[in-house]
């Protein structure tokens, strides 16, 4: 029995990754003065850059029905059967998309499910998803289910220097934009049963910095750190520090990268976040 994986490019694992090991791939949407450009074809760094300078926000949209239909009909004639993981629900539609377009290639051989991450929380599932279909020890059902539990064992802790845009994108009300710009409050902010969710404010960078790892290294009740992943919309400063102080900390093995550009959108420039796996 054959089982592939499909997923979407807020994965942010990098397209020469997914295609030699073969993982199905729909691309979300950026809008651009009129045009509609799938994120997996945008280059983060450029599109990071225009974002600081640009004077409006660029919209986002999920993949079509067809866009997962394409790539089912294509993954279908190599694996018996398909497990799709996607950004969470309550970020985006593109479970929905994933879910109808099942149901028009082929249902019972299609098992959708919802990560309840994104980014590299969705990218590590795919990487033990991977090695775990690989290792032939594991069922199909078993398989799922995992994949439905995987969440309770990431940490999505983010921070943002520019609440605009996540007013703007309806994540938090006017007046606590305009709050927190004035008085240089950075939020801190995680990802909580797919969900975003407000954890505490903080008064400048340097002490959300502290917050952000602090926050990151608390302990998923017994388990230990397996993956550390620093992301950031073109904040290559806080970056270097959030780096630094892991390796004091003994966490020499981190993954640094850009921020998929659909999730950068809502966040806005200069952007930072940690996300750990713990097993």
């Amino acid at each position: 029995m054959k089982i592939g994986l499909v997923t979407d490019n807020t994965c942010n694992l990098s397209t020469e990754f997914l295609e030699k090991n073969d993982i199905g791939v729909a691309s979300l949407y950026i809008l651009r003065e009129g045009n509609h450009i799938r994120a997996i074809d945008i280059c983060p760094t450029t599109f990071y850059e225009e974002l600081k300078v640009g004077s409006y926000i660029p919209l986002t949209s999920q993949p079509s029905v067809k866009d997962f239909e394409d790539v089912y009909r294509d993954m279908l004639k190599r694996y018996d059967y398909l497990i799709t993981v996607t950004i969470s629900e309550k970020l985006s539609g593109t479970l929905n998309s994933a879910r109808l377009a099942s149901t028009m290639v082929d249902e019972k051989r299609i098992f959708v499910v919802d990560s309840k991450l994104t980014s590299f929380g969705l990218g590590f599932l795919l990487l033990e998803l991977k090695e775990k279909i690989e290792s032939n020890n594991y069922s199909l059902e078993q398989l799922i289910e995992y994949a439905k539990n995987f969440y309770n064992t990431i940490k999505i802790m983010f921070s943002v220097t520019n609440l605009d845009y996540l007013y703007k994108g309806g994540r938090i009300g006017k007046a606590k934009a305009l709050m927190g710009g004035l008085l240089n409050m950075k939020p801190l902010l995680s990802l909580i049963e797919g969900e975003i969710v407000p954890l505490k404010s903080v008064r400048g960078y340097n002490k959300m910095i502290k917050e952000l790892i602090n926050s990151s290294l608390e302990r998923i009740d017994s388990l230990k750190l397996k993956r550390t992943a620093i992301i950031h919309t073109g904040n290559l400063k806080y970056g270097t520090m959030i780096i630094e102080e892991l390796k004091n900390r003994g966490i020499n093995e981190n993954i640094y990268a850009l921020l998929d550009p659909v999730i950068g959108t809502h966040l806005g420039p200069d952007a930072i976040g940690v996300i750990t796996q713990w097993e």
